[in-house]
Order: structure tokens, then C-alpha cells, then sequence
């Protein structure tokens, strides 16, 4: 689902971090987003004025465990993690219901990166909007006071209350996406013929048309599954349903629904999928792999065995990288690899320099299986690898699979740009042997 907020591929995306401080987050605050050094339960007020500037605009995040001035990650503490991840959903959502209106969509998960947590908060954009205030709120920081009939607004990375323009655009909106309903809704109902055409009234139960109408007993009401305030939610396997609010029977009885599993979203980097490459890892979610690799500083990670476990083909990867929002020269890249640039074979010199002979040892060391890894070859040991052909490579693979991985385990992170930059590729080529036929 490459819309869903809380996908592994987009949190990692926002989560990106400067390659001279891996700890420093790129990212800003902005109209989309909000961060925060800890959580705090007391401090709810102060989180529903964001959230509600957020729903009158294009929705949001506040993410928990972002140091200020420098931008850096920090992760939520012991205390303030067990308080985000025993958030109730129930009582969070009432709250908001109880200052705002109409109803705000949220979501929300705890996010694991670097070894750190953080917690994160999603508003969805609201379809009607404006978000009002319904009652006052005097907070101990005058920032953070709420009052009736407030409309807050997202402006760069402030929550404010809103100005004439951003209103009146609102207004405008509202009412052109009602008249487009409203002519779309007469269009179906002349296609289907007024006397086969009924009206469902999801207050009342009330089924009515101009031949009958037709009451849905509260017994069938708690058997159906209405959707009047909810969420899809997307997590590892199947879709779940969460349902936030009551959904009212006939006589007046409620069926109320609550959500109490805590949900975890583990970053996704680029040493995840060439581990589980290597380690011949079945991962759960591959296409959320391979948005991710849109957001990495080299688009030569393996790719093809994803395709192979999600079942894809080329076409329908490059259609997921299209459509992934992210801009940036790796993303073509990319695409450049999927729409048939390959890792070129290295070529074998016959000359006898000091490069050559060495070389041509580990060719013979990859071939009788016996290679030393040494931190000061690695750039003969790999052009050694990139050297052999298609049936060579086949017929070695468990081997040199598990030498790759401990190469990468040992030298990645430390070694040279250019040795990183081999390691690379001498992976992506191994990847595009084994898989890139099957999925072509």
C-alpha cells in the first residue's frame, strides 16, 4: 500500500539522516511536519492544536524523540516510551471529539531506528473541513490555549489560527466537492432508474425508495461491518480494521469497538535488504523494500530477488518506483537498473603486474572455495568475483553468498568509498544472476 502513511518506506524516508552525522535528521519541520523531544501525556492539549492545524491542511506527522537546535535523533527515554506505546486510542480519540469538530482520522506507532525509539503521531487530512473548536481550553503555556471557535492551520512548521485566504479557499472547496456529489449522486441514480433506486440513511437503519422501505434490526446491525468513523490499518499481513466510535442499533443499543494492539514500524535501510539478500531471508514486505531504495545514496543494492519473493515483474517494479515521492538522482538510477543496465562483467588480464596476479589468486581462492578476506585486498578480491561468468557464479552461490556476508559484516560500514562502492556492485551483480532472468 504505497499511500499508507505509516509504511516502514515512508517513515524511513522521513527519518533520513546527513552522511557526516548519522545521528542529525535532514528533515525540517514543515507543513507536514512536527517534532517533538519527548511525550507526555499531560501535554496532550498542546498536541491536539497540531493535529487539528494538520487536518485542515494536508496531514501530518509528530514524531517523538527529536532533539531541537541541532535537529538530532534522540529516541524516547525509558518513561516517555511506555507512556506513548500505553496511549489509549479510545481515550485519545474522545478527547480530541470532545474540543474538535468534525471528528479528526489519526493513526499511529511506535518506530524503531538506529537502535532507537520514536514515537509518532499521523493526522489524515480531513474531507470536510474545517476542524472547529468547540470549547476552551486554558493551558499553563498561553501558546497552547484553545479557544470556541478556533480553526487552526498548518503555515511552514507553525500551527496557527487561520488566516482569510487559507479560509475562504477551504470554503470554496467544500462547496464545489459537495456540488460534484451531488451531481455524481443524481448521475448514478438516473443510470440505475428512480423506481430501482433506494436511499440507505446510516443514522436510522432506514433503508427507504419509492416502492418500500426496509429497517435493519439491531440483531443483523452488530453482525454487519460499518465503517462510520474509521481506518484501514496496514500492518505486516493482512489489513485490519480499526473502528474508532459507536455505531448506534435500532432500540438505541451501542456496539462499541477498541483497538488495544500497540504497533511497531522497524525502519527499513539498505543493510537490511542486502542481509536478507545474502542471508536468503524471506522478507514480509518486499515492495516496501524496494520503495525504500528511492531514498538511499546508491540505487546498486540487490533488487531482483525481491521481485522474485513479491512475484512482480520489471514493469510492475518500475510502475512502484515511479509512483514512490521521492525525488533525487538514485531514483533514476533506479529505474535505469530495472529498465535493463546490469553490473558489467570484469574482464581478465593476461598481464603479470602486481593488480593481475593477485587477482587471478582469488579467482582460483573463489573457485576452490577458499578465500581469506583480507581488509587491504577486498578491491582484488572483489574484482576477482566480478570477473566470472553467469555458470561460475550459479554454481558457487551458497559460498560466495556467505563470504559476501561476511565481508559486508566486517569492512562495509568502515571501508573505503570506492571498496564500498565494489562491494556493491559485485552484490548487485550476483543478484542480477540468480534472479534477474526469472522476473524478466
Amino acid at each position: 500500500m504505497p499511500n499508507n502513511p505509516l509504511s516502514a518506506d515512508r517513515l524511513t524516508s522521513i527519518f533520513r539522516t546527513s552522511s557526516k552525522d548519522p545521528l542529525r535528521i535532514i528533515n525540517r519541520e514543515g507543513s507536514t511536519i512536527e517534532f517533538k523531544e519527548s511525550y507526555n501525556h499531560a501535554g496532550m492539549a498542546q498536541y491536539f492544536k497540531t493535529i487539528a492545524a494538520f487536518a485542515n491542511n494536508s496531514g501530518g506527522y509528530i514524531i517523538f524523540g527529536v532533539g531541537d537546535k541541532p535537529r538530532r535523533l534522540l529516541g524516547l527515554k525509558d518513561k516517555f516510551l511506555m507512556q506513548f506505546e500505553n496511549l489509549k486510542v479510545e481515550e485519545f480519540t474522545k478527547n480530541l471529539m470532545d474540543y474538535f469538530s468534525p471528528e479528526i482520522r489519526w493513526d499511529h506507532c511506535t518506530f524503531e531506528f538506529k537502535g532507537m525509539s520514536f514515537g509518532v503521531i499521523y493526522t489524515f487530512p480531513l474531507y470536510k473541513k474545517p476542524c472547529i473548536c468547540k470549547k476552551a481550553y486554558d493551558a499553563q503555556n498561553p501558546k497552547y490555549t484553545l479557544k470556541e471557535g478556533d480553526i487552526f492551520y498548518r503555515y511552514g512548521g507553525r500551527s496557527e489560527r487561520i488566516h482569510y485566504a487559507e479560509l475562504s479557499n477551504i470554503i470554496d472547496a467544500a462547496r464545489k466537492a459537495e456540488e460534484r456529489q451531488w451531481l455524481d449522486f443524481a448521475k448514478r441514480a438516473a443510470k440505475i432508474g428512480v423506481e430501482n433506486a433506494c436511499l440507505l440513511d446510516l443514522e436510522s437503519g432506514v433503508v427507504s425508495g419509492t416502492g418500500a422501505s426496509l429497517v435493519v434490526d439491531e440483531e443483523l446491525l452488530s453482525k454487519l461491518t460499518f465503517i462510520k468513523e474509521g481506518e484501514f490499518v496496514e500492518t505486516k499481513g493482512s489489513p485490519a480494521l480499526r473502528l474508532i466510535g459507536d455505531i448506534k442499533g435500532i432500540n438505541g443499543g451501542k456496539i462499541v469497538v477498541k483497538e488495544t494492539t500497540k504497533r511497531v514500524v522497524k525502519a527499513i535501510e539498505p543493510g537490511d535488504i542486502v542481509k536478507a539478500f545474502l542471508e536468503g531471508t524471506k522478507v514480509e514486505e518486499p515492495l516496501e523494500y524496494l520503495r525504500s531504495l528511492c531514498s538511499a545514496t546508491s540505487a546498486n543494492y540487490p533488487v531482483y530477488f525481491l521481485l522474485k519473493q513479491a512475484n512482480e515483474n520489471l514493469d510492475s517494479a518500475i510502475k512502484v518506483v515511479n509512483d514512490t515521492t521521492i525525488r533525487g538522482t538514485v531514483k533514476q538510477r533506479l529505474l535505469d537498473r530495472l529498465r535493463g543496465k546490469t553490473i558489467p562483467q570484469a574482464s581478465v588480464s593476461a598481464s603479470k603486474t602486481a593488480a593481475s596476479i593477485s587477482k587471478a589468486a582469488y579467482r582460483q581462492a573463489w573457485e576452490q572455495e577458499n578465500v581469506s578476506l583480507e581488509e587491504d585486498e577486498l578491491n582484488y578480491c572483489l574484482a576477482a568475483l566480478m570477473s566470472f561468468d553467469e555458470e561460475v557464479i550459479k554454481s558457487h552461490e551458497g559460498y560466495i553468498r556467505k563470504e559476501l556476508l561476511k565481508m559486508f559484516d566486517l569492512f562495509y560500514e568502515k571501508a573505503k568509498s570506492t571498496v564500498a562502492s565494489d562491494m556493491r556492485k559485485a552484490i548487485c551483480r550476483v543478484d542480477e544472476v540468480l534472479y534477474l532472468k526469472e522476473i524478466s
